[in-house]
């Protein structure tokens, strides 16, 4: 045996020794045991949830790319005027923070017109909310900015 195989020989014997020692000590082994046993499995359980955590991130982003790939291949689904309105109603009026009493939509071959009082930063917000409304193709901004608040 070479000296070089010896003292590797011999060094992972003395750490097996010394990790037996430690282990199997008559007064704390047991204890030593116990706590090396739940910080291994809380060591697994830790890498499980991780890896799972990954996983299920990336199961969402593979459902993303699947549904932009079939989205892409739908034809767009032409609304009549009166849908339009409700839809423009219920996602954009709906999430607008400004004064809704007399606010007036009306929907025309796929324009809408807004009219009605607001501030400048309110009427921007609503014309935004509306534009970013499916089936919308135009909006006529007919909003009083500043009267009537």
């Amino acid at each position: 045996m070479s000296k070089g195989k010896f003292w590797r020989s011999a060094g992972i014997g003395a750490t097996v020794g010394a990790a037996g020692a430690y282990l199997f000590d008559p007064e704390r082994g047991r204890t030593r045991r116990a706590k090396l046993a739940d910080q291994s499995t809380a060591a697994v359980r830790t890498t499980r949830d991780k890896v799972m955590a990954k996983a299920r991130y990336q199961q969402g982003v593979a459902r993303g790319m699947a549904h932009k790939v079939t989205e892409a291949f739908q034809e767009p689904v032409e609304v009549d005027d009166e849908t339009l309105l409700q839809k423009i109603k219920s996602e954009a009026v709906g999430r607008w923070d400004g004064p809704k009493r007399d606010l007036e939509i009306d929907v025309r071959d796929g324009t809408v017109i807004v009219r009605g009082p607001a501030d400048r930063g309110q009427a921007g917000e609503l014309i935004r909310l509306v534009e970013s409304v499916d089936g919308v193709r135009m909006v006529s901004d007919e909003m009083k900015v500043g009267q009537g608040i």
